[in-house]
């Protein structure tokens, strides 16, 4: 019972928004494949061996076809399917068991029915396959993937009631009208999963602004100190955002628009560059910006302008992760051979330990401890901290040489990317005794932290790798950061791979 009791303690400290996100998103995956492999199977049995269908409406003759035949369709029907939904963002946290889901639902049945039919022509087009099954599969399938999606939004709904998995925002900016609005709306909605934590302002709040019953929204947390008496927290002062970001743990900013100087606003995301936090807007309709990289919502009926959303979140994330597991245990096994050698010819031929091992700074700005074969002599940072390696520096053994040529030195990294610390793909992680030099030197470098670091990146792919232009390299892990997508990540891997080849990485 204990044991039990401290798993859910556990739980209840580390779940947020995200990571139930994420967990939700990867179950409904699994639960839709799988109602997809029965819907097949039951489709067959009802159209062969249950007796239901009537012979006149049947277009199959003939004695019954083997049911391994119809085992083939699985992977296709569920590719099909699943690229559907994904291409109809019903792989998204919002997305629940509500009348407007349930027709795009439908609309994915038919667009999943008709692409069916389509590969079975071209590739299929020596068997003869029962559409009968084809369309009751289809619609068994409509039916098991609502009900998977209902059953996950209720327990989305009670996970959210125990005060797990939400989403933790503040307000910055004066209380207003909108933001009245935006609360009301919150209220109609106590199971949406965000939990309004507190306004974030230059002035605390005073006792002649509306009074609004922290009660009432999103999900309960009667640890907080509320001023005064059922209001809204006040958090503190817009120019501690960093500070009271994590402290309160915010996983979102709506910032009030006019209230809110632009001035203020730059500053906001300027110190909020290197976490991964969302920032909205609670514009005015005059204010609506007409830029491509800012996404104009409605939260019901209240326009929201997105500045910027966290990366790297969503199914997409969750793919990447599994990417990062599978690769890099599979490297980690078939390359042991060779770092059990590498690491004994370092034992061999230069004092000290085989493991070199320095703090970093990844996502977030969490610090981390990275991972690598030791190409230098064991005092190499004695003497002048933590600098650059050059191409040529004497500090490196005669193996580091050939290690750092070839990116030897890199393979332990693999084990950061296992445990969780890094990414196959993604800006490089600096040394911490840099950061604060580069932070004040150079513009947006703490961009680069709202992802997590990688082995490799898209600045390295193209030639700017150790002691190369720093801006440089601050804008194309920009550039990565914000066009990322899967078939970026694969890119980078397979040019790494041939820069390896070359001996040039």
């Amino acid at each position: 019972m204990f044991q039990y009791g401290f798993v859910i303690c556990i739980i209840y400290q580390t779940m947020n928004s995200k990571t139930l996100d994420h967990l939700l998103i990867a179950i409904t995956v699994l639960l839709d494949i799988c109602f997809i492999a029965t819907a097949i199977v039951v489709a067959y049995w009802v159209r062969f061996e249950s007796g239901w269908t009537p012979e006149v409406l049947a277009l199959h003759k003939g004695g019954s076809p083997p049911l391994d035949d119809y085992f083939r369709l699985i992977p296709l029907m569920a590719i099909i399917w699943l690229m559907t939904l994904k291409a109809l963002k019903l792989y998204r946290p919002e997305s629940n068991a509500t009348f407007s889901g349930f027709w795009m639902l439908c609309k994915a049945a038919g667009i999943s029915l008709i692409a069916t039919l389509a590969a079975l022509f071209f590739i299929y087009h020596h068997d003869a396959y029962s559409r009968w099954v084809m369309l009751l599969a289809t619609g068994f399938s409509l039916v098991g993937l609502f009900l998977g999606r209902w059953v996950l939004y209720r327990f989305r709904q009670s996970i959210h009631a125990q005060g797990m998995g939400v989403n933790r925002l503040a307000i910055v900016g004066n209380y207003d009208v909108r933001v009245e609005k935006f609360i009301n709306v919150l209220n109609t909605k106590a199971d949406s999963g965000y939990e309004v934590v507190g306004i974030i302002g230059e002035t605390a709040i005073n006792s002649q602004q509306p009074v609004v019953n922290k009660g009432e929204i999103g999900v309960t947390n009667p640890s907080h100190n509320l001023l005064p008496e059922n209001q809204l927290q006040s958090l503190g002062k817009s120019s501690d955002i960093l500070e009271l970001v994590r402290k309160h743990r915010l996983d979102t900013l709506f910032i009030v628009s006019p209230t809110v100087p632009n001035d203020t606003i730059l500053q906001i995301l300027h110190a909020c560059e290197g976490i991964p936090v969302q920032i909205n807007v609670l514009p005015e309709l005059s204010e609506f910006i007409r830029d491509s990289r800012n996404t104009i919502t409605f939260f019901e009926e209240i326009p929201v302008l997105q500045l910027r959303e966290t990366p790297m979140q969503g199914g997409r994330g969750i793919v990447k992760r599994l990417i990062d597991i599978v690769l890099s245990a599979s490297a980690l096994i078939a390359l042991s051979p060779l770092m059990l050698t590498i690491a004994i010819t370092i034992r061999l031929t230069s004092p000290g330990k085989a493991i070199f091992r320095q703090e970093r700074v990844g996502r977030g700005g969490t610090r981390f401890k990275i991972y690598k074969f030791r190409s230098m002599q064991v005092d190499a940072e004695e003497k002048v901290g933590h600098v650059w390696a050059k191409s040529d520096d004497p500090r490196q053994t005669r193996l580091g040489k050939f290690l750092r040529r070839w990116s030897l030195d890199e393979l332990p990294q693999f084990f950061n990317v296992l445990k969780g610390d890094m990414s196959l793909v993604g800006p490089r992680p600096e040394m911490s005794g840099l950061i604060d030099t580069f932070r004040e030197s150079i513009p947006h470098y703490l961009a680069r932290q709202r992802v997590k670091s990688g082995m490799t990146g898209w600045a390295q792919v193209n030639g700017l790798r150790g002691n190369t232009s720093l801006e440089a390299r601050i804008s194309y892990d920009r550039y990565y950061i914000e066009n990322w997508s899967l078939a970026l990540d694969i890119k980078i891997i397979l040019k790494t791979l041939w820069a390896i080849k070359k001996g040039s990485r």
